[in-house]
């Protein structure tokens, strides 16, 4: 549990508390685009999915043993013109 704590950033607090706000304007209002936005919004910031994650949309390019050394590569170059 500790651990799941520690991971919470500012970015996660501030998603929650959006989410948890749409879905208040769901309970008052019986709005359902405020469930649905504030249930999604709520849901990616307790499972730290989605785009407001610490790894953001995308996923790495290379996994760490695939990852070239910049260093140790070799490049040719060719004069043009």
């Amino acid at each position: 549990m500790q651990e799941y704590l520690n991971k919470w950033t500012f970015t996660r607090f501030l998603q929650l508390l959006v989410g948890g706000f749409f879905l208040q304007s769901y309970f008052q209002d019986q709005n359902i685009m405020g469930l649905a936005f504030g249930g999604m919004m709520a849901f990616q910031a307790l499972a730290n999915v989605g785009c407001f994650s610490s790894k953001g949309c995308s996923t790495p390019r290379f996994k760490q043993d695939d990852a070239i050394n910049v260093d140790e590569v070799e490049v040719e170059y060719e004069e043009v013109g």
